[in-house]
């Protein structure tokens, strides 16, 4: 295993269990940016430097996480992760790319559905995949449901997604953009 540094960027409660997965393998979370209240208090009781916005970064660091973040990361911030930045999208992508992917797939009759960490470079999640997970969408499911679906393959998938950092190569996948959908609000 070789320890990285990161900074992890989100405001839902994917992003604690992310971290506490990062800090139980000795991983360095060198700031946490969100404006949740509760994972600033998470933050505060860890030691961990808490950030409001990504403008109040200025030290370099191995990864970025963002994870259950609905915030464009600027450019300025994504070139301080020396070895890259990874995204949380909760859609499989690149079928369904933008936001609130799990009301799209259920308006959509879809009977699959599924979560997805890439790369974040290109476009809006255009980036390699490195870890997807697919799952039933049941009959009888509802946006809360299904949210809580993609949650736990976020979880599950979750230490791949570790395992591959620290390798140092993720496995990337090329999306094939030709299948690509994106969701506006």
């Amino acid at each position: 295993m070789n320890p990285f540094s990161c900074v992890v960027i989100g405001n839902e409660s994917l992003l604690i269990g992310c971290a506490e997965a990062l800090l139980l393998r000795g991983h360095d979370i060198q700031a946490v940016v969100s404006t949740d209240p509760a994972i600033c208090a998470w933050a505060a009781g860890k030691g961990l430097v808490q950030q409001d916005n990504v403008e109040s970064l200025s030290d370099s660091f191995d990864w970025l996480l963002s994870i259950a973040n609905l915030t464009l990361i600027p450019d300025r911030v994504l070139a301080m992760a020396a070895q890259g930045a990874i995204n949380f999208h909760d859609g499989p992508l690149p079928r369904y790319a933008g936001l609130n992917t799990p009301n799209w797939a259920i308006i959509n009759g879809e009977t699959e559905h599924g979560i997805t960490w890439h790369m974040l470079e290109g476009g809006i999640d255009e980036g390699d995949i490195i870890a997807q997970r697919l799952f039933q969408v049941s009959e009888d499911e509802t946006a809360f449901s299904l949210n809580s679906k993609c949650y736990a393959a976020a979880i599950d998938s979750f230490s791949d997604v570790i395992t591959q950092i620290e390798t140092g190569t993720p496995e990337r996948q090329p999306q094939d953009l030709s299948q690509r959908s994106y969701f506006a609000r």
